[in-house]
């Protein structure tokens, strides 16, 4: 990345000639389209799949190493940048209650693993018409899940016992159940309970809690009020306490992804 990305805009620089499409899948994810993202220093809680409509390379930054690639892998909780300035940016981002979020654990350190795009060719046309916004939310929805099973062929994978498969269900059904009733189901201690957790999901729980926060407030926002309501419904301090917390996050504010001038939200 060039030196003086802190003087870039992260997002919606060229909001003007292409919004930003949002397709909101609920607790399993999302998929974001954009023409220019610039951002140094964010930690997402999901995994991510980085492609671009057109074939042309991002930059992504993790841990002092650049990556440069049309498809690429994140593992997550990396802490990485990404400079996609005019490159068709379509990103997958699958929520931990996910089948296949457990297979990005295997990305290797730092957290970034560029694909084969080739890989991908089948869906050129339906990323173009993601990107462009054309898509219904239920192709979309399909288009997310057969490209998170292409890029889930390319990762290595870690087999489980039937706690992990188990521990995945309990999770797809009910996201917010608790670590006491994980415990009872799973058979393990309160303790016990809480570092298989993070060895399985890949997330420590606090971090998972957190993760719900930012859902529960992705929910509400769909919904309208304003942040201070979606803050104190979804369990933050304050706005401000929401809005660090998703800059941290995303590398945008909650307002801007509520700003129909820029983002077209499709849910």
């Amino acid at each position: 990345m060039r030196a003086s990305i802190d003087e870039l805009p992260a997002f919606g620089a060229l909001s003007g000639v292409m919004k930003d499409n949002h397709y909101w899948f609920g607790s399993s994810g999302f998929l974001f389209t954009s023409p220019w993202v610039v951002t140094r220093d964010t930690v997402r809680h999901a995994a991510v799949i980085l492609l671009t409509a057109g074939r042309e390379p991002v930059e992504v930054q993790a841990a002092g190493q650049a990556f440069s690639a049309c498809a690429a892998a994140v593992a997550p909780l990396t802490r990485r940048g990404l400079c996609a300035m005019n490159a068709g940016l379509v990103s997958l981002h699958i929520f931990p209650p996910h089948p296949c979020f457990r297979a990005f654990h295997g990305v290797p350190a730092p957290g970034v693993l560029t694909m084969d795009r080739a890989q991908f060719a089948l869906f050129d046309a339906d990323l173009v018409r993601a990107y462009e916004g054309r898509l219904t939310l239920a192709d979309a929805r399909e288009l997310f899940e057969d490209l998170v099973t292409v890029a889930v062929r390319q990762l290595p994978w870690q087999a489980q016992d039937w706690r992990g498969d188990r521990l995945h269900d309990l999770l797809r059904d009910h996201p917010a159940c608790s670590l006491p009733h994980l415990a009872r189901e799973l058979g393990l201690s309160y303790t016990g309970a809480s570092h298989y957790f993070s060895r399985v999901v890949g997330l420590p729980l606090r971090s998972y809690q957190l993760w719900l926060k930012h859902l529960s407030a992705a929910e509400l926002r769909l919904r309208g009020g304003t942040l201070t309501e979606i803050a104190h419904a979804s369990g933050f301090v304050d706005s401000s306490h929401l809005c660090r917390s998703w800059q941290a996050s995303y590398g945008l504010s909650p307002s801007y992804a509520r700003d129909a001038s820029r983002v077209r939200i499709h849910a």
